[in-house]
């Protein structure tokens, strides 16, 4: 029996998954300019040119694994970014945050690996920043719903514990287990926004 439309589209759906899958792996661990497309083909099991299929060039394929981390990165602020949050869908917000993190410590060790090469950097900085506005927004409107003097301090404070606490999630989770790490950046913000009141 022929293949339906929908299954071809779920087939190459896949296909596309695993090729990128493989590229952030290659390009995480040997440096993008050092991976080739052909290196990239065998380790996905297709060939050169099936590859080519799916994504014309290097760059592009670089383009499509980053904009998919972008995308999982904007899905952590599936909120009301422009209503403040209570309490409770705040401290909601950072434990499904770090839950999202955890569940796939190694994808997100080799999104930060590829993101902090220089070439990737200084490319994807300004990117970076659009896909994390949102969450930028909602921690704003919560701050200033708390009375802070300094919102734009405080939400820069907040922003960096956040990220630095993912980071030590994902480069060395040994460290400081998930649930204290989770619970220290929810202590940390609500002191923050304690002490910065009017």
């Amino acid at each position: 029996m022929p293949r339906t439309e929908q299954q071809f589209e779920e087939i190459r759906t896949e296909k596309r998954k695993i090729i990128m899958d493989v590229a952030l792996e290659l390009f995480a661990t040997n440096g993008f300019h050092a991976t080739s497309i052909s290196q990239i083909a065998k380790q996905a099991g297709i060939s050169k040119g099936l590859a080519y299929n799916y994504f014309e060039s290097k760059n592009e394929l670089l383009n499509a694994v980053i904009n998919q981390g972008f995308i999982e990165i904007a899905s952590f602020t599936e909120v009301k970014p422009d209503q403040p949050l209570c309490d409770e869908e705040l401290i909601a917000f950072i434990e499904q945050s770090f839950d999202k993190v955890s569940n796939d410590i190694r994808h997100w060790k080799l999104f930060y690996s590829l993101m902090l090469q220089p070439h990737i950097a200084e490319n994807f900085t300004e990117r970076y920043a659009k896909a994390a506005e949102p969450f930028f927004k909602m921690i704003f409107h919560f701050i200033t719903s708390k009375g802070s003097t300094d919102p734009e301090g405080d939400l820069l404070i907040i922003s960096m514990m956040v990220e630095g606490a993912f980071l030590y999630a994902v480069a060395a989770p040994g460290i400081f287990p998930i649930e204290q790490l989770k619970q220290k950046v929810i202590d940390g913000i609500f002191r923050i926004v304690k002490t910065s009141k009017k």
